[in-house]
């Protein structure tokens, strides 16, 4: 962009018609007057003509220099983008019971609630397009449990890396591995939250607002060492905050019957430990949930997704290179048949206008020069 900082002066340029009409004032030259200029005049008619190539050269001159000191200026608009983002730690149970098929679907179909659970989790790291804006500027970070605890993806901006680690997480294949270690895996969260600052210092753009867990299980503690009020204890010491949710549906259907009676379908309630995991999060200062369809799982996503939103100031500045005395880049430029041209540099308007000065020195001294 390219703007004046003082364009009142150029008014100045005004004066450009005076520069030519004291040129042409023959009152203001000396001059030898004779009876007749018929033979001067036949002696060299072009070198007559071009003696008007000095009047305007100082005109040009003189419109420079009004430019110049109009300050011509070229602004290049820089963005400053500064974030407090949030620290996000997802603790995702994949325990067996995740695989029942009895989370119901918007269209009435059922699904696992692993399925569930990761594409919903899926949708509030980067956005569904609906009620889920996703958390473009947070640090995000996995966790899943079953019997054991393990960090699947550290707390990172490149949010497409932790829903690649979402996509490869499956359940425990074995029994050694089955189980639900609530405790442990958010005591495993607490630690990977607790110097998550002191590892985001040299991000001068980057500031942490608030560090929070978001905790995910179908039932209750049954494994691990430590239990889940111990590590919210943790968590409220380090001022974490910890959402919990319950996903599960209150009954699962079984059928029932063999060989000797008619099978029935019964209605079997689900066991979560409500009591612990809202005491959990009332420890901590953040919220239970209960989610027993996909479509509340979505709504509870939704809700904690805008309540912890990050803060972003952006600033606008723009850098000023003055034109007068610098030389100028232009370009590059696309023609219509897809060439590129330039870019182009250029010469101060108050060098060309100097040059054209000495030009016209030089030419009204020897090739133009005037008797007297």
């Amino acid at each position: 962009m390219i703007l004046l900082k003082h364009p009142w002066l150029l008014l100045l340029l005004t004066c450009v018609p005076l520069v030519w009409w004291a040129w042409g004032n023959r009152r203001w030259r000396a001059a030898i007057r004779f009876s007749g200029v018929s033979r001067l005049a036949a002696a060299n008619p072009r070198a007559s003509r071009m003696t008007m190539v000095l009047p305007v050269l100082r005109c040009l001159a003189v419109a420079l220099v009004v430019l110049s000191i109009a300050r011509p200026q070229k602004a290049d608009e820089q963005t400053r983008i500064k974030t407090e983002g949030v620290a996000i730690q997802l603790v995702v149970d994949r325990s067996g019971s995740m695989a029942q098929e009895d989370f119901k679907t918007e269209d009435g179909n059922s699904v696992s609630r692993f399925e569930a659970v990761k594409e919903v989790v899926r949708g509030f790291v980067r956005g569904d397009g609906r009620e889920l804006q996703g958390r473009a500027d947070d640090l995000v970070g996995l966790i899943v449990f079953a019997r054991f605890a393990d960090t699947e993806c550290p707390m990172t901006l490149d949010h497409e890396q932790v829903v690649r680690a979402l996509d490869k997480v499956e359940l425990p294949r074995t029994r050694d591995e089955d189980g639900t270690a609530i405790g442990d895996a958010l005591l495993l969260a607490v630690e990977r939250l607790r110097n998550i600052e002191r590892k985001m210092q040299k991000k001068d753009d980057f500031k942490i607002k608030s560090r929070v867990v978001i905790l995910l299980t179908d039932g209750e503690q049954n494994a691990g060492k430590y239990t889940p009020v111990k590590a919210a204890e943790a968590a409220a010491a380090l001022g974490l905050k910890v959402y919990t949710i319950g996903a599960a549906p209150d009954f699962q259907e079984r059928e029932v019957g063999g060989f000797f009676r008619q099978s029935q379908t019964i209605k079997v309630p689900v066991s979560i430990d409500e009591t612990t995991l809202t005491k959990v999060a009332e420890m901590t200062g953040g919220k239970f949930f209960r989610a027993k369809d996909k479509a509340s799982l979505r709504e509870i996503y939704g809700e904690i997704d805008r309540l912890e939103r990050s803060a972003i100031d952006e600033t606008r500045f723009y850098l000023y290179d003055e034109l007068a005395y610098n030389w100028a880049t232009w370009g590059p430029w696309q023609t219509g048949a897809g060439r590129e041209i330039g870019p182009i540099r250029t010469p101060p308007p108050l060098l060309v206008a100097l040059g054209l000065l000495v030009l016209e020195v030089v030419l009204a001294n020897t090739r133009l020069r005037r008797i007297p």
